[in-house]
């Protein structure tokens, strides 16, 4: 009786840690869904002044932006953020995609890896270290070979959100192909195709919803990138620009909708209105941005072949995509009068064709490889290019007079070191019990249903809004409505940096846990509840320590997404630091302190702080990727050897003795209903193993 009893009582305990765990975890989910909502209408609620302002009329109905006449449309800017963003996808997408194929299906096995952290290396360069670049190197390249006036311009833009895109084209469109079946390319192959005909006929083919995915979401990239273009475009004469023609509006620099607004939230006389009306531009952004998430997430779900409606417009849609192709083949037919093969399309007819042929099937496999060499050169020489200008010139730099990489006064990058860790200190003590209770609820306590499906939607929405929104609404809400800093609401601090920055990741750092907490098999949880263990208990002492090593890789990189981010920094941490370090100050970044020397009227001394800064930033880029890749995948694979080098000695005579004893009275107990001394009697046993 005795110990039904205490049996009773552990079990009662462990049931309310389970109710209160799970209740936690959903309070939390539920409170970062809210603060989707509250980043909407605090930026709705701050546009307001602009456009009363300016009005409705004049942003949405007409083409004019002149600021001093109170004329501000939107589609001009927007125009110009589509064009060079389309540049950049038309050429990112396909160097990413021969780029992934190359690495996946060409490179021996030792250099795989290698290459994959050099794409990631490229992928974690800040966006003001590219600007950075554009303006001091690739922008004079592109100025010799286009025989332009300046390097600001929309051309150099486009160029280098090309190589900032790439990154993500080729991890996006990696994992598609990891995800396919490798036996489509043996099967191909037996009915006589070539390897590179397989994989571009049958295995691209069979992934290429997921490949469209990835060009889209780099797109959004794109579309929504703010510090590192307007580091290059500066000019706001929109309506005289759009009257030179095509080539003069790629030549010119016009700022793109993020430019625009991160250029001119301080500007001088500006006032509640102008910052009202770059708010409504912000949320036209947003609502731009949330659309090719839509496009995304339904491209990711699985096409239901029952819905009718959705087949006929997906049928419409390409119909209309792909308009001028057939009416290209159909002139194609016409002139060389092709008849169609088995009545089908002329598409096999040449296929028939091309694999009867030994010239043109093996002309099909070198021209492809040749692009595949081409692409792979290109991303590898760029990351080379980049690294070695930032390194060589941040080198210098740092052995210049104008260093003040060992000063820890106002405005010094020293300080601006200091303050980057502070804010990667607050930021991820914050961040890593929100991120993890959350991923807990929604991999361990949370049923797939509607209540999952919408807080992921939160969570994905809020991981694809652009960083330069979080940045005015920490603005807003910790600055402005809560006064978090030593002037008030006209000042800026750390702790407003810290909490926005945290808003920031904090979308990356749950899917990250989460997908750690998915890794963990089921029989361990299965098990672990068979002993007897409560839910709680099972993931504490069996879910957590199995996920540690993916854990502990979305700290680092976490960590490297701090130190990569500029936008959201600039608007509440500020450009220029206080004497002393406080939470409570402004404080320069070593990214902000980057975008500072923009404005700074000693252009040397000013290119010589931005190399510097962006020296030590890179240094500890490469740090992190290291720690990532290299250190804890080491760590964890020795201590898993330590580990079954501790359990595979044999026991010692006395401990073969207990776990026979402790074995014999499990199966001589044959009372069904005392099955406590059985879990702890089998638990006991488990632990001698």
């Amino acid at each position: 009786m005795n110990k039904n009893k205490s049996y009773s009582k552990l079990m009662s305990k462990k049931t309310k840690q389970d109710h209160v765990s799970k209740g936690l975890s959903c309070f939390l989910s539920w409170v970062f869904a809210l603060v989707f909502f509250a980043l909407i209408i605090f930026i709705i609620y701050a546009s307001v002044p602009g456009f009363k302002e300016y009005g409705i009329k004049n942003i949405l109905f007409t083409s004019t932006f002149d600021l001093a006449n109170n004329k501000a449309s939107i589609w001009l800017p927007l125009c110009v953020t589509i064009l060079i963003s389309l540049i950049a996808i038309i050429f990112a997408g396909p160097i990413g995609i021969k780029t992934a194929i190359f690495i996946k299906y060409r490179l021996p096995k030792k250099y795989k890896k290698v290459t994959r952290v050099g794409i990631e290396l490229l992928a974690d360069i800040p966006s003001v270290i590219f600007g950075l670049f554009a303006a001091e190197s690739l922008g004079l390249i592109v100025k010799k070979i286009f025989n332009l006036d300046t390097t600001y311009s929309l051309l150099t833009a486009g160029i280098m959100l090309i190589f900032m895109i790439l990154p993500t084209v080729v991890s996006l469109t990696l994992n598609a192909l990891d995800g396919a079946n490798n036996d489509l390319i043996s099967a191909s192959m037996v009915l006589g195709n070539t390897r590179t005909r397989s994989i571009y006929k049958v295995v691209k083919k069979e992934v290429k919803g997921s490949i469209y995915v990835g060009i889209i979401i780099a797109l959004a990239r794109a579309i929504g990138e703010t510090m590192a273009v307007s580091m290059i475009l500066q000019s706001q004469g929109f309506n005289d620009t759009f009257n030179q023609g095509f080539w003069g509006l790629l030549t010119s620099n016009l700022r793109t909708l993020g430019a625009l607004i991160s250029a001119n939230m301080f500007a001088e006389g500006g006032g509640p209105a102008l910052q009202g009306l770059l708010f409504a531009f912000g949320i036209f952004l947003f609502v731009f941005i949330m659309i090719l998430n839509a496009i995304v997430m339904r491209l990711s779900k699985q096409k239901s072949s029952k819905n009718k409606k959705y087949n006929q417009f997906t049928k419409k849609a390409w119909e209309w995509i792909t308009f001028v192709p057939r009416l290209i083949k159909k002139g194609f037919k016409k002139i060389f009068r092709v008849k169609e093969y088995d009545g089908k399309d002329i598409s096999k007819y040449l296929y028939k064709r091309v694999k009867s042929n030994k010239f043109l099937t093996n002309f099909y496999t070198s021209w492809k490889m040749f692009w595949e060499w081409v692409s792979i050169i290109i991303t590898l020489a760029f990351l080379f290019w980049i690294l070695i200008d930032i390194l060589g010139y941040g080198g210098v730099a740092i052995a210049s007079g104008y260093s003040s990489a060992f000063s820890f006064g106002k405005d010094t990058t020293g300080q601006a070191f200091v303050n980057t860790l502070l804010i990667i200190v607050l930021a991820i003590g914050i961040g890593l019990p929100l991120s993890l209770l959350i991923a807990i609820y929604l991999n361990e306590f949370a049923k797939n249903g509607k209540t999952k499906k919408i807080l992921l939607f939160f969570i994905d929405s809020l991981g694809a809004t652009p960083s330069i929104l979080f940045g005015m609404f920490g603005l807003i809400f910790f600055i402005q409505t809560c006064g978090m800093s030593s002037a008030g609401s006209a000042g800026k601090s750390l702790i407003a940096g810290a909490l926005t920055i945290l808003i920031v990741i904090l979308p990356t750092f749950i899917r990250t846990i989460q997908q750690a907490l998915q890794s963990v098999p089921k029989e361990l949880r299965t098990n672990s509840m068979a002993l007897g263990a409560g839910k709680w208990e099972t993931i504490r002492k069996i879910v957590l320590p199995t996920a540690l090593q993916g854990i502990t890789t979305s700290v680092v990189l976490s960590i490297g997404r701090i130190l990569a981010e500029t936008a959201p920094l600039y608007l509440t941490s500020g450009l220029s630091s206080s004497g002393s370090i406080a939470l409570n100050t402004a404080g320069q970044t070593l990214t902000t302190r980057i975008y500072d020397q923009i404005y700074t009227a000693d252009i040397t001394q000013g290119t010589s702080v931005m190399y510097e800064c962006a020296f030590i930033t890179m240094i500890l880029v490469l740090l992190i990727i290291m720690i990532s890749h290299v250190l804890i995948p080491y760590y964890f694979v020795w201590k898993q050897k330590k580990i079954q080098k501790k359990y595979s000695k044999p026991d010692s005579p006395s401990k073969t003795n207990k776990k026979k004893r402790i074995f014999s009275k499990i199966s001589k107990n044959k009372n069904n209903n005392i099955i406590v001394n059985k879990i702890q009697l089998l638990h006991n046993y488990l632990q001698l193993t």
